[in-house]
């Protein structure tokens, strides 16, 4: 029983032994019959008479003999089996191997009749069958026994091959959707890490900024920076839980840290839009502008004295979204460190290549009349059921 559980485990066969011994007895009953049948008239035309009660008890044995073998039958087309599609071996060298064991069988179903049931039945009846006929009975059946057992082997083999194909196409989507999920969590693992990082690093700069104006004595501007930076927290924990937000919102984060950056520069500093209306619901990640905005006055216009200009454009194509922020600072010919790529643009890179793939793009670009554009360009799509920070806002009070 072991043995066979063994057999149908390899071949994937969705049936028990119960029900493997079962459509073998079917199997092999179905061609017994026709059998009986043909050496019933086989008999009635030579001798005259039907089978006699002992020859129809060796049928009776011979149809218990090659059930019996239904287990080898199926071992043989597991170990040998016919594949016309992608088959390893020669298939003249495995027909040969199963007329081999089709020829073993045949002459030890004979053998054993001869040896062991002719004596028996002449022991219990007085009638033997002499060896002429065993001689006779191997070679008219051999032909009908080879064709049923490759019947059944062909059969096993296509029948087995199906569910085994079944199977592993199972495994690979399980296997496929596993590596889906796994790559998915990294990513979200991933970004918010890169959130994580860029919050504290603008909280800081902007703390940084209160406690000169403190140390300047500015306490009017000071408390104004401290309370417009609690508003941007707030708006920031509200969407703690989203990697994704609309573009609108995102703009209103940038509006108040730009707010912050404006009572610190007072009146050096002017901001202009220029937002596609079609864009403000595309879905962008949070606070990838902030780092964009941050770099252009750290690395730009901090040192100007008089009308810094940050312009943020957005724009639409399809799904294509390009976001656009120019400053009219110094540039990079005439920074004191013009080489490399600060932590907010580093940060900002790495988001976008997780959140989009290979395709969203980070440029920066220092043209020769001054100043610094940096383009962002990634598919996107609109989402309309992302609820808004004032919605979030209003649904708690």
């Amino acid at each position: 029983m072991q043995f066979v559980q063994r057999l149908l485990n390899q071949s994937k066969l969705p049936i028990t032994v119960r029900q493997f011994w079962l459509y073998s007895i079917c199997y092999w009953s179905i061609f017994a019959f026709m059998t009986f049948g043909q050496l019933t008239m086989l008999w009635m035309l030579s001798e005259g008479s039907g089978m006699g009660y002992h020859e129809a008890f060796i049928w009776f044995l011979d149809g218990l003999f090659w059930c019996a073998t239904s287990p080898l039958v199926l071992y043989a087309s597991l170990k040998i089996p016919l594949g016309f599609h992608d088959r390893k071996k020669p298939l003249v060298r495995q027909l040969f191997y199963h007329f081999l064991i089709v020829t073993f069988l045949n002459i030890f179903v004979n053998v054993i009749h001869f040896y062991l049931t002719n004596p028996v039945m002449h022991w219990f009846i007085g009638v033997s069958i002499p060896f002429e006929k065993y001689l006779l009975s191997f070679c008219v059946s051999y032909t009908a026994s080879f064709g049923q057992y490759m019947l059944l082997v062909v059969g096993l083999n296509k029948v087995s091959y199906i569910y085994r194909y079944q199977a592993l196409q199972e495994e690979h989507f399980r296997i496929e959707l596993a590596n889906e999920q796994l790559q998915g969590q990294l990513a979200n693992a991933q970004l918010e890490s890169l959130k994580m990082q860029l919050n504290p690093h603008f909280l800081f700069n902007t703390l940084h900024s209160v406690v000169s104006l403190m140390i300047k004595q500015d306490t009017k501007k000071a408390t104004l920076m401290i309370m417009t930076l609690s508003d941007l927290l707030r708006a920031v924990l509200v969407n703690q839980k989203a990697d994704f937000i609309p573009l609108r919102e995102e703009l209103k984060l940038t509006m108040q840290y730009l707010s912050i950056q404006q009572i610190r520069f007072q009146d050096r500093l002017h901001v202009a839009y220029d937002i596609d209306p079609a864009s403000e619901l595309c879905c962008v990640p949070q606070l990838i502008l902030q780092p964009l905005v941050e770099n252009s006055i750290t690395h730009g216009i901090a040192e100007l004295t008089t009308d810094a200009l940050i312009a943020i454009s957005s724009k639409i194509d399809g799904r294509s979204l390009t976001i656009r922020i120019v400053d009219n600072g110094v540039g990079a010919k005439h920074r004191k460190n013009p080489q490399g790529m600060g932590l907010g643009l580093k940060n900002t890179e790495s988001r976008l290549k997780q959140a989009y793939g290979k395709e969203a793009k980070l440029m920066v670009e220092h043209p020769d009349t001054g100043g610094t554009v940096v383009t962002i360009n990634f598919q996107t799509r609109q989402n309309s059921k992302i609820k808004t920070t004032d919605d979030v806002l209003l649904s708690h009070h």
